[in-house]
C-alpha cells in the first residue's frame, strides 16, 4: 500500500494506494467512494478489506477521504453530491495517470452516499465496472415529507441534524438538479448492485429505479436480514468477496 494524495479546488485529498503484487505490466484499478460522514476505512473497515481482496486479484484499489472527511482537506458544512461526483472523476484520472495502473482499465465502487455519488461518476469517464453497496438515491429524492421535514430544520437552524453531522442548504439544492436514475442510466457498462433487505434506505421504488435505469446489466444481490452497514461477519465477507470478483471479471 501507497499513500496517494491530489490536489482538487485547492484541497488536497488523501487517500491509499493498494497495489497488485505484480504489476510488472500496468494493472486495473479501482476507485472506493466511501458513504456519508465515513472515512477511506469505511464500516469495520469493509474498504480496507475489499481492496486487499482487490489487490490479491490482480486490480489495485484506491481507497480516498472525500473533502471534509477523513484526513482530507475541506470542510463537511460544504458537502455537496456534485463536488463529491467531481473528486471520484479526480481520482479516477489521478489513480490512471499512476504509473503502475492501466488507465483504460478504470472501475467504481461506493457505499451509500458514495454508491450514488460513484453511480453520476460513471457516465463521465470510461469505466470497466460499477459496484454499489447500499446506494443513497433518497439522499437526491426524498419524498415529499421528507423534503418538507428538511428544509424546516433547515430554516429554524441553518441546517439539518442528520446522524450527528449537518445538511445545509447548499447540499439540498445542489440535490435539486439531479435525478439518481435518469443521471446514472448514461453508464452503459456492468453493474453490481448489493443491498440489505432491512436497509431504511431501500424505499419503495429504489430497486425498480435502478433495473429501469441498468437493465440486463444489472447484477442485483440481495443479503436477507441486514441494514445499511450489513451489519454481520458473514454478510460483509459475502460482499467484499463478491465485490472483488465482480471487479476482477470485469476488468
Amino acid at each position: 500500500m501507497e499513500l496517494l494524495d491530489i490536489e482538487h479546488r485547492g484541497r488536497t485529498l488523501r487517500g491509499a494506494l493498494h497495489l497488485p503484487p505484480d504489476t510488472a505490466a500496468p494493472v486495473p484499478a479501482v476507485v472506493l467512494c466511501h458513504g456519508f460522514g465515513g472515512n477511506r476505512a469505511e464500516f469495520g473497515y469493509t474498504f480496507v478489506r475489499a481492496a486487499e481482496a482487490m489487490a490479491a486479484s490482480g486490480v489495485a484499489a484506491y481507497r480516498f477521504d472525500f473533502a471534509g472527511c477523513g484526513d482530507s482537506d475541506g470542510d463537511f458544512d460544504d458537502l455537496t453530491v456534485s463536488d463529491q461526483v467531481a473528486q471520484a472523476v479526480a481520482a479516477l484520472d489521478a489513480v490512471g495517470a499512476h504509473p503502475a495502473v492501466d488507465a483504460g482499465r478504470l472501475s467504481l465502487l461506493g457505499m451509500s452516499l458514495g454508491a450514488l455519488t460513484a453511480s453520476l461518476a460513471a457516465p463521465l469517464r470510461p469505466v470497466r465496472s460499477l459496484v454499489l453497496w447500499a446506494p443513497a438515491a433518497l439522499a437526491v429524492a426524498m419524498d415529499g415529507e421528507g423534503a418538507r421535514r428538511r428544509a424546516a430544520a433547515i430554516a429554524e437552524s441553518g441546517y439539518d441534524d442528520f446522524g450527528g453531522l449537518p445538511i445545509h442548504r447548499a447540499f439540498v439544492d445542489d440535490a435539486a438538479g439531479i435525478d439518481p436514475f435518469a443521471d446514472a442510466a448514461a453508464y452503459t457498462g456492468p453493474v453490481l448492485l448489493a443491498v440489505g433487505t432491512e436497509d431504511f434506505v431501500l424505499a419503495p421504488g429504489v430497486l425498480e429505479g435502478y433495473r429501469d435505469a441498468y437493465g440486463d446489466r444489472l447484477d442485483l444481490q440481495l443479503f436477507d436480514g441486514v441494514g445499511h452497514g450489513f451489519e454481520t461477519v458473514p454478510a460483509r465477507g459475502r460482499l467484499v468477496g463478491l465485490s472483488a470478483a465482480f471487479t476482477s471479471r470485469h476488468a
